[in-house]
C-alpha cells in the first residue's frame, strides 16, 4: 500500500483543476447541441475526407463490455479525437485493460470482498492524488472513502436496473459534455476495439455484472479500419469477411444495406 503524502502545492493545484472542471469547462460543454459538432464534422469531412471517417462521430454503438480487452489511456492524445481516421502504429501499444489498478481493485473489492483500503484501487487513488493533485474530481485522501461509496452507488445502480446512457441519468438533453461522459473507445486497424477514457469504472463493473452490452462512442479510428468501413459502404457485405459481419462499428452499413 502506498504512503498518502500529498504535496501541499500538488494539492492546491488539482482542487484548482477540479474547480475549472466544474466551474467553466463542464457547464459549458453541457450546453453545446451535439447538433453543432455534427455539422462541424461534415465539413471538416468535405475538406479532408481522408481524415474524418463517414460516420456520426457521435453515436454511440452498443458493444459487449467483454469484448474491451485493450486500453490506450497511457498512450491516447489528451484532446478529444471525436470522428478523426489516424494511421501509424498507434493501435500496437495497448495495454490490459482488467490488469489496470481500477478494474483489479474493483474485482477485488465486489468479488473478493476486499476491504478497499486493501484494493488497488486505493493504489491507483493515491497514485493520481500524487500526479495530478485530484483523483476523480476528489482533491483528498479523506475523501477515499466518500469516491468508494459513490462506486458501491453505481455498481447497485447497474445490477439492480441494467447499464444506461448518460442522458437518461442527466437532465441535459443530446449535448457534447454529456456524451463526452460515455465510455470513449478507439479502434484499430483489425477491428479492435481499445478503451480510451471516461468510464472506466462503469467498464469493469459492467465486466463484472456480466452485462451483454455497453453504450460506447469512437474517438479515433484507425486508417486501415476505416477502409473496411469504406468497402462496406461502397460494396456491401460483400466487401468484408464472415467474422465483420457483426462488428459494432460496421452495424449502421450493414443494417441500412449500403452498397
Amino acid at each position: 500500500m502506498k504512503r498518502e503524502s500529498i504535496s501541499r502545492r500538488k494539492q492546491l493545484r488539482g482542487r484548482l483543476v477540479v474547480a475549472i472542471r466544474r466551474g467553466v469547462t463542464a457547464p459549458a460543454t453541457r450546453r453545446v447541441p451535439l447538433t453543432a459538432l455534427r455539422r462541424y464534422h461534415r465539413l471538416r469531412r468535405r475538406l479532408g475526407p481522408r481524415r474524418y471517417t463517414d460516420a456520426d462521430p457521435f453515436a454511440l454503438l452498443q458493444v459487449d463490455p467483454g469484448r474491451i480487452e485493450r486500453s490506450l489511456l497511457e498512450t491516447a492524445p489528451a484532446r478529444p479525437q471525436w470522428g478523426r481516421v489516424v494511421g501509424g502504429d498507434w493501435d500496437r501499444a495497448g495495454e490490459s485493460f482488467d490488469d489496470r489498478q481500477v478494474p483489479r481493485g474493483l474485482e477485488q473489492r465486489f468479488v473478493e470482498d476486499s476491504p478497499w483500503r486493501e484494493t488497488a484501487l486505493y493504489d491507483a487513488y493515491v497514485e493520481q492524488l500524487k500526479r495530478f493533485g485530484n483523483a476523480w474530481e476528489h482533491t483528498s485522501i479523506n475523501d477515499f472513502e466518500r469516491r468508494c461509496r459513490e462506486i458501491e452507488r453505481v455498481y447497485e445502480s447497474i445490477k439492480r436496473e441494467g447499464y444506461r446512457e448518460q442522458a437518461e441519468l442527466r437532465d441535459h438533453g443530446a449535448t457534447v459534455g454529456v456524451r463526452a461522459d460515455e465510455i470513449n473507445v478507439d479502434i484499430g486497424r483489425d477491428g479492435t476495439i481499445y478503451w480510451r477514457t471516461y468510464g472506466q469504472h462503469r467498464l469493469a463493473i459492467a465486466k463484472l455484472l456480466d452485462i451483454e452490452t455497453v453504450p460506447v462512442v469512437v474517438q479515433r479510428r484507425h486508417r486501415e479500419w476505416q477502409r473496411v468501413r469504406d468497402r462496406v459502404r461502397e460494396q456491401g457485405q460483400t466487401g468484408i469477411d464472415e467474422e465483420s459481419h457483426h462488428h459494432p462499428d460496421l452495424r449502421d452499413l450493414v443494417e441500412e444495406g449500403v452498397g
